[in-house]
């Protein structure tokens, strides 16, 4: 609800949320308004009653006249509490709004019942000087709007990855208050922060994006307030509330309860809500870009288990996405990936036949428990527009997590959820793989490997097509019993029927448009194709006739069931299969996790957190 109060300085508008307890009081950075508060506050409605006021200068609060100080605001924003009857308070500042809020919290030591700071210029006099030459003042009007185009630029360096959105509001501010923007920013340059600091005598907490500008300064603030809680967010740039206003209302609710509840002269007892690293796909263009966020940890709800990632493989289907090349629809903002490993670390209401420490593995189709394909099915795959993997926790269905085969470790158990369970639908679900059979694959990745290994497993024989001669002889190392090098054996589905004494009962059609007619001519009579995947596009055509006359069958794979993904796991650990992984990253090195997925890797690309 937007509301004002009239000051005998003016009118200071407002927006604010109802709710128990004392309000919460949030000051916002300079240029923008209040409203970057909106995400905040619309998670503190009926929880926690709050209002976010326009410091004078901006929104649509009055405009101060002359060079006002951090005092100066401080005594204003007040006097718009005394108006609105608000006596005592927990204040969170953001960038400026700290430096208002530290005012206000050493002039009404009785009234503010604690600070959450955000982005604090905790600096040196020289330091501030310095800022002060960095920032300037906003950009004069020219005739040719040349200060438009330098505002925006300015504005868009400020946030960690370009967001329409975000930048328009940023640049609307700065264009629309300059006189507020210069008065706001002198103001905190003259301020003293320590000075300040050292006569606030309210609790105090720190939330601080990881690449925030202002950074640096916690350190100080550390050694001014010994034993102060910091709760780190993720890669906001200066935009922390509109970027995660999950992780702030939760640290606001935390941070308010504790010192509401903590006995008068004890030591102040609460703790921040545990925090969960995420990353989801933004649009950028034709693809999407990888975005890191910090937000609370999920709870998992009736029939659902809440898992602590510990490692998630990558798929070709993941980089296709990130490119655009696969269908996600209007999707966007959404987290990636499908395959995770990890233990169950919450049950929800219900769930039985799982526990607290189990080590599972995530299903590729959430609501897919076995039999037939349905609609409800296709729309419960993971990472594809809708929910994925590519957090530390994640919530999922208890009947979408699979227990990991005993002597698997999380890196390998994350590589069966996509590419194992699709080698086996293949050749078992829908291939009838027997002893004594021959499967042809395509390429050495993560599909064709699992084919291998599960093909030897059985006792069956197997060709494996690639073009890389020594990613071929470490196939044979696997146990290929034959390798063919396409570039120099390009008819190679003739050179596997004629190896295989007439054709091969099962081929693992991966390449698309280019090789689905050789995978299928290199079948012999009742042989069966899996189509699969499209490394060479979607497309291709196949033989009818042949098909008739030759008893051939053709099944386009759509992963596999969770019963299927259980079928494999028992066969794995039945077997002592290792699956292949060709390289571990670290969550850090995620982008170079997706350029060697992209890159054609040997097996499965691997990443832990």
């Amino acid at each position: 609800m937007k509301a004002y109060a009239d000051t005998s300085a003016g009118q200071v508008h407002l927006r604010r949320v109802d709710g128990p307890g004392d309000p919460i009081v949030l000051l916002h950075r300079t240029p923008v308004s209040s409203a970057c508060f909106d995400g905040v506050l619309a998670r503190l409605a009926g929880r926690r009653a709050a209002i976010a006021l326009d410091t004078p200068g901006f929104g649509q609060s009055f405009k101060p006249q002359g060079l006002p100080s951090t005092v100066d605001y401080g005594a204003w924003l007040l006097a718009a509490l005394d108006v609105l009857g608000v006596e005592r308070f927990h204040l969170a500042g953001h960038h400026t709004g700290t430096h208002i809020g530290a005012e206000i919290a050493v002039a009404a030591p009785g009234r503010v019942r604690s600070l959450l700071l955000n982005g604090v210029l905790f600096a040196t006099a020289d330091e501030r000087e310095m800022f002060r030459a960095q920032v300037g003042q906003s950009a004069p009007i020219d005739a040719h709007g040349a200060y438009l185009i330098q505002s925006w630029g300015v504005m868009k360096g400020l946030l960690p990855r370009f967001d329409a959105q975000l930048v328009q509001t940023e640049f609307l501010g700065a264009i629309g208050a300059p006189d507020g923007r210069n008065q706001a920013f002198g103001a905190i340059f003259d301020q003293d922060f320590a000075s300040v600091f050292a006569g606030v005598t309210c609790p105090v907490t720190v939330l601080q994006a990881a690449d925030d500008p202002l950074a640096g300064f916690v350190g100080r603030i550390r050694k001014a307030r010994p034993g102060v809680v910091v709760t780190t967010q993720g890669k906001t740039g200066v935009a922390a509330p509109e970027l995660e206003p999950e992780i702030f209302a939760e640290t606001l609710l935390a941070f308010a309860a504790g010192v509401e509840t903590t006995p008068p002269n004890s030591p102040l007892q609460w703790t921040p809500p545990m925090t969960n690293r995420r990353f989801s796909l933004v649009r950028a263009g034709q693809g999407f870009e990888l975005a890191e966020s910090v937000v609370p940890v999920p709870q998992p709800g009736p029939g659902e288990v809440l898992v602590r990632v510990r490692a998630v493989a990558l798929n070709r289907r993941d980089v296709m996405i990130r490119k655009g090349w696969y269908p996600v629809g209007e999707a966007d903002g959404f987290t990636p990936l499908s395959d995770a490993a990890g233990e169950i670390v919450g049950l929800g209401e219900g769930v039985e036949g799982l526990a607290v420490g189990d080590r599972v593995a995530s299903t590729f189709f959430q609501n897919w428990p076995g039999g037939r394909i349905t609609f409800p099915a296709v729309i419960s795959s993971l990472g594809a527009g809708g929910p994925g993997v590519l957090a530390e926790h994640v919530v999922l269905s208890a009947g979408g997590v699979v227990k990991l085969p005993d002597g698997l470790d999380y890196v390998q158990g994350a590589t069966l959820t996509c590419s194992g369970v699709t080698a086996w639908s293949s050749l078992v679900t829908h291939g009838g793989l027997q002893a004594g059979d021959w499967v042809v694959t395509l390429g050495t990745g993560g599909v064709s490997l699992w084919g291998l290994q599960i093909a030897k497993a059985f006792g069956a024989k197997v060709a494996v097509v690639g073009g890389d001669d020594a990613k071929l002889a470490r196939a044979k190392d696997l146990g290929a019993d034959l390798t063919i090098n396409y570039h120099t054996t390009p008819d190679w589905e003739a050179a596997v029927k004629e190896a295989t004494a007439g054709g091969v009962q099962h081929a693992l059609e991966l390449g698309g448009a280019g090789t689905l007619a050789k995978s299928q001519a290199s079948l012999g009579v009742g042989g069966h194709v899996a189509v699969i995947g499209a490394l060479d596009g979607f497309g291709g055509t196949l033989d009818a006739s042949a098909m008739v006359m030759m008893a051939q069958r053709a099944t386009a794979i759509s992963v596999g069931s969770r019963a299927d993904h259980q079928a494999l796991s028992d066969f794995v650990a039945a077997k002592g299969i290792v699956p292949q992984v060709d390289a571990v990253f670290a969550l850090d090195a995620i982008e170079g996790a997706y350029t060697r997925a992209d890159q054609g890797a040997f097996g499965k690309v691997v990443v832990t957190l």
